[in-house]
């Protein structure tokens, strides 16, 4: 009998069922496949004639793998970076042909995370796969948690730590919990609209910052008596931020180099409205493309903002709770909120673009599948937002002055 272990996951997790052949993003097309070492070693023992030809043909070994859990092996893929394995309508032949025990931990997993903190498996879902986007992202009710006994299949640990543990002894990581709960607390706060909560969540993340520094023993104080409602006042857009703000992530788009570097055809269309929809092919003054972006903003972002900020608010806490907020990036709590940050005005200035090309409306639906293309692309880009967090730092950008400009 299996061993129960102690979970903790958000109420979505048990809506999610892989939709395989009808997924219209699949997670076998423009990815690596890793196989662990002991799903390898089923693929030479299976009897299945055809299949073990297939196995031979496509599976390999790969010598610079790092976990026997993960790329002890390699899919070969084919062109397109489409897995060999899938047949004509999508769905996977291994899992079709021989069954669900000989899929390697990787294809068991996605979208599945599993991170391991103080004895708790900590489960959630990638916005990067359709049908997970679609399930989280549109709870209107927001993203609640439940923690309960249960068993585990295949999985893969992505982080496994012991907050108390003497390797924290002296860092941050400490308290990893207590921040990153405090901080899901008040981007859920829907008080104050999105973009307050973001800001106070900044200034909770800067004031923290000075606390580690001066009185590390003092943190679980400074949580507990920090007053949210003491700042809202302080964020206000001005139009020097819409400048700016074009300026800044036009640089992002070209860093990316989407229509080169980029496999996503998807992504590449969604650039390529952006681009008309901000003229950036004919304007060269800044300060007109900035009108154009204020005149998005305001036809078209406040009033969704205000309608379906629950999408933007989903996003915002899975990814806190799913990439160990606010140590996704570095053991900075800082650098962890200016990334956050980076991510959500990135996607708002995408749809902006997007909705100007298009003259219409978003839906909800339409925001979901957006969001998935983008965290498909950037999330899983293998240098690129490290490269963006070093350019933020070199030109000494990473402080609340320049939350206020992007916002």
């Amino acid at each position: 009998m299996a061993k129960k272990i102690k979970m903790r996951y958000p109420l979505y997790l048990k809506e999610f069922k892989c939709i395989g052949g009808e997924c219209e993003d699949t997670c076998c097309v423009g990815w690596d496949v890793d196989i662990d070492k002991s799903t390898f070693k089923q693929y030479y023992k299976v009897q299945d004639k055809d299949m073990k030809k297939m196995f031979q043909k496509n599976v390999h070994n790969n010598n610079n793998y790092y976990s026997d859990e993960v790329d002890y092996g390699k899919v070969k893929l084919k062109n397109g970076k489409r897995c060999p394995f899938l047949d004509e309508n999508n769905y996977c032949i291994i899992y079709s042909k021989v069954g669900e025990e000989y899929l390697s931990n990787v294809c068991t997993s996605f979208p599945r995370i599993t991170n391991k903190i103080d004895g708790y498996y900590e489960m959630s879902l990638d916005v990067a796969c359709p049908e997970a986007a679609r399930i989280l992202l549109l709870k209107k009710d927001g993203i609640e948690f439940k923690e309960s006994e249960e068993t585990l299949g295949k999985h893969i640990l992505s982080s496994n730590l012991d907050t108390k543990s003497k390797e924290f002894k002296n860092s941050p990581i400490k308290y990893l919990k207590e921040i990153r709960d405090f901080s899901i607390k008040i981007i859920k706060n829907r008080k104050f609209d999105l973009s307050e909560r973001i800001f106070i969540l900044g200034d909770f993340l800067k004031e923290l910052e000075g606390e580690l520094d001066y009185n590390y023993n003092g943190v679980s104080k400074f949580i507990n008596e920090y007053k949210i409602n003491s700042i809202n006042s302080s964020y206000k857009k001005d139009k020097l931020n819409y400048t700016f703000e074009v300026s800044f992530f036009k640089k992002m788009i070209d860093d990316l180099n989407v229509f080169k570097e980029v496999d996503s055809i998807s992504f590449q269309e969604y650039t390529k409205e952006l681009i008309a929809g901000f003229n950036f092919n004919e304007i060269k003054d800044m300060n007109k493309y900035s009108e154009v972006y204020k005149n998005g903003f305001d036809l078209y972002f406040k009033k969704f903002i205000n309608n379906n900020s629950y999408i933007f608010e989903n996003y915002l806490v899975n990814f806190m709770y799913k990439n160990l907020f606010p140590f996704s990036e570095t053991e900075s709590v800082f650098d962890g909120y200016i990334m956050l940050l980076t991510r959500y005005s990135f996607i708002r200035f995408y749809l902006i673009g997007i909705f100007l090309f298009n003259k219409d409306t978003y839906s909800p639906d339409s925001i979901a599948r957006f969001i998935q293309v983008f965290s498909k692309t950037i999330e899983h880009h293998k240098t690129y937002l490290v490269d963006v967090l070093y350019y933020i730092k070199k030109n000494k950008l990473d402080n609340m002055e320049f939350a206020k400009k992007i916002l």
